[in-house]
C-alpha cells in the first residue's frame, strides 16, 4: 500500500506544472467551504501577506481544520500540497480515498530523508507550495506552541521559498457555529539571512517560531452550550 500512495505522489509532481489547481481540487474546495462556513464561523486576517509565488506554508496544530483552513482559503493557485507522515493518511479509509483522489498529499518517511527533500524540491521548483505543521506533533493548548523543528527553514533555505507562518485559533475543540481565526503573518525571506547554511537555518527557524508565536493570541471561546462537539473534534 505505502509503495502506491508514493508512486502516485511522485507521478503528480513529475506530470508538468505543479502549480495549477485541477478541476477536482477546485470542485472539492467550492463544495467544503460552504460546508466549513456552515458548520463554523471563519475569520481571515492577514490574507494580503499570502505571496502569489511558490511559498512553504507553516501553521500550528491542534486537530484536523489547520490543513483544510490553508487548502480552502488560501488563493486556489499555485497550487497547495499538504506534507505529512505517512501514516496520517491511513487513519480512515475515507482520508486515503480523499488523498489520492485530490492528489495533494505529500507522504514523509522519515527514514528517508534525502527522497523527502527531493519530492518537497520538486514541488516547489514545478511551481507548487507546501503546507506543513513544523512542530512536527499536535498540541494540546489553545495559544501555546511547541519548539519548531528545523526542515522547514532548511527546505527555505535550499529552494529560496518563503516561508509563511500561520496562526490558527479555535481549532482543539469544535462545536456547532465556533470561530475558527487564521492569521496570516508576513512571508520570511531566505535570502535576507547571512552565513553558511546551517546558522541560516538556525536564524530563520528562530524569527519563524516568533512571528508564528505572535500569531497565536489565545482566542478561547467559553459558551454554554457546544453542539455536536465531539462529531465535529473528531470528524477527520
Amino acid at each position: 500500500m505505502a509503495k502506491r500512495v508514493r508512486a502516485r505522489s511522485d507521478l503528480q509532481i513529475q506530470a508538468g506544472s505543479a502549480a495549477r489547481a485541477s478541476g477536482q481540487v477546485k470542485l472539492f474546495r467550492l463544495l467544503t467551504r460552504a460546508l466549513f462556513l456552515f458548520f463554523f464561523r471563519v475569520r481571515l486576517v492577514g490574507m494580503e501577506n499570502i505571496p502569489r509565488a511558490p511559498s512553504i506554508i507553516g501553521f500550528n496544530h491542534l486537530g484536523w481544520t489547520e490543513g483544510f483552513l490553508v487548502l480552502l482559503f488560501f488563493p486556489v493557485e499555485p497550487r497547495i500540497y499538504g506534507l505529512g507522515e505517512r501514516q496520517v493518511a491511513y487513519i480512515s479509509w475515507w482520508r486515503s480515498i480523499l488523498f489520492n483522489w485530490l492528489k495533494i498529499f505529500v507522504p514523509l518517511d522519515r527514514d528517508k530523508p534525502r527522497e523527502a527533500l527531493r519530492i518537497m524540491q520538486e514541488v516547489i521548483e514545478r511551481g507548487g507550495s507546501l503546507a506543513l505543521a513544523p512542530e512536527g506533533h499536535l498540541g494540546s493548548q489553545e495559544g501555546a506552541l511547541a519548539p519548531l523543528q528545523n526542515g522547514a527553514a532548511y527546505l527555505s533555505v535550499h529552494t529560496g521559498a518563503p516561508l509563511v507562518p500561520v496562526g490558527i485559533t479555535g481549532s482543539l475543540e469544535l462545536w456547532w457555529r465556533c470561530r475558527l481565526t487564521m492569521r496570516v503573518g508576513k512571508p520570511i525571506a531566505p535570502n535576507e539571512f547571512a552565513g553558511d547554511p546551517r546558522a541560516r537555518v538556525r536564524a530563520i527557524t528562530a524569527r519563524f517560531e516568533r512571528d508564528l508565536r505572535a500569531l497565536l493570541p489565545g482566542d478561547v471561546e467559553q459558551p454554554r452550550h457546544k453542539p455536536l462537539k465531539k462529531w465535529l473534534t473528531k470528524l477527520f
